[in-house]
């Protein structure tokens, strides 16, 4: 089983998500699966022009810096087609918080991950201890096996987390709601299926994210669903 953890430390690293940091813990929640993670970054295009034989393909990178965002460059499409070959015969791929504007010179991003960043109206409050719900569609879905609803507060399973707040993100067509958040009175949506082999995760802005073991459950199953039965049972998901 290959699972690739991609970070954007070099070409699409932003200012504000410290993604080596976070990657290590998605490796971590990967390896409580009894897998083991092939860490790859966008220090030289190759490390990701070579797809073949990888099942999952975890994306935790950012858009580069917004004043002077990356623009097409013609070594880096062997990776935009690997990426998409890889969608298109259908490799799983999880792309996390950030992600949303990874590769920004790129429109085949967003038609895979169903969703990009608006500038000027996608956003977010402070970020704060939060409370992130399933949605109302979504209660059932085997990505919140083991999380609970809040007794007293959230009637349906609810991760609460150190975390930004998306909002207002464009959502394309195609996309199945998952996990959102209330808001100044307003729902909304920050993860989804899109499809039955991809997924977006709008949590894990930093390591704070992760210290809560709902949030880590919620990834963990995310990976389950993109694997299927493919995924061994391991003795440490108790921890999770």
């Amino acid at each position: 089983m290959s699972v690739v953890v991609f970070t954007g430390l070099s070409r699409y690293q932003d200012p504000w998500h410290p993604v080596a940091e976070t990657s290590q813990e998605i490796a971590s929640v990967v390896r409580t699966l009894g897998l083991t993670p092939d860490m790859r970054t966008d220090e030289s295009p190759d490390d990701l022009s070579d797809l073949s034989g990888v099942d999952l393909l975890i994306v935790n990178s950012g858009g580069g810096d917004p004043e002077t965002p990356p623009t097409y460059d013609a070594a880096w499409q062997p990776v935009y087609d690997a990426v998409a070959a890889h969608a298109a015969s259908g490799g799983a791929i999880l792309a996390v918080h950030n992600s949303a504007v990874a590769f920004p010179e790129w429109a085949g991003w967003a038609e895979i991950v169903g969703t990009g960043w608006e500038r000027g109206v996608s956003g977010h409050p402070e970020i704060s201890l939060a409370v992130f719900e399933a949605d109302p569609s979504a209660a059932d879905h085997p990505v919140f096996d083991g999380v609970d609803a809040l007794q007293g507060v959230t009637e349906r399973p609810a991760v609460v987390c150190y975390d930004e707040r998306y909002w207002k993100m464009p959502v394309l067509p195609g996309n199945t709601p998952l996990l959102g958040h209330e808001t100044l009175t307003s729902w909304h949506v920050m993860g989804w299926a899109r499809g039955e082999r991809v997924l977006y995760d709008g949590l894990g802005h930093d390591r704070r994210s992760y210290r809560s073991a709902l949030r880590r459950r919620y990834l963990a199953n995310e990976i389950r669903w993109l694997l299927r039965d493919r995924v061994a049972t391991s003795p440490h998901q108790g921890d999770l």
